[in-house]
């Protein structure tokens, strides 16, 4: 029996642990839309604050936040991704095994 194949859960994998690493790196881009949305909102209410003089330690907290809802979010989605491989490969296991089974005749 061939190996089982579980491009696809690979691809889904590298796609999330590319965007996990861009998401800690700091970059918005690999943020969804509306986390996009909510951390731009907390970069202008810090830019207000600053141009009134006042301490953007509110802002930035929630900014940080941002992020950190998102990796937690994306390193979720890592796990289930990797979860579902290796259920693939159990199943494929299984079968295999089930195969070899069947195949006495004594």
């Amino acid at each position: 029996m061939a190996k089982p194949n579980t491009r696809q859960v690979d691809r889904v994998i590298r796609e999330a642990e590319s965007r996990l690493q861009r998401i800690r790196n700091g970059e918005v881009s690999a943020l969804s839309g509306g986390e996009q949305a909510r951390f731009i909102a907390h970069v202008g209410r810090g830019c207000v604050k600053v141009v009134r003089g006042k301490s953007t330690s509110k802002a930035d907290r929630a900014a940080d936040r941002v992020f950190a809802d998102a990796e937690e979010r994306v390193s979720a989605e890592l796990a289930a991704a990797r979860n579902a491989r290796q259920a693939v490969i159990n199943e494929a296991a299984a079968a295999k095994v089930a195969k070899k089974t069947e195949s006495r005749w004594w």
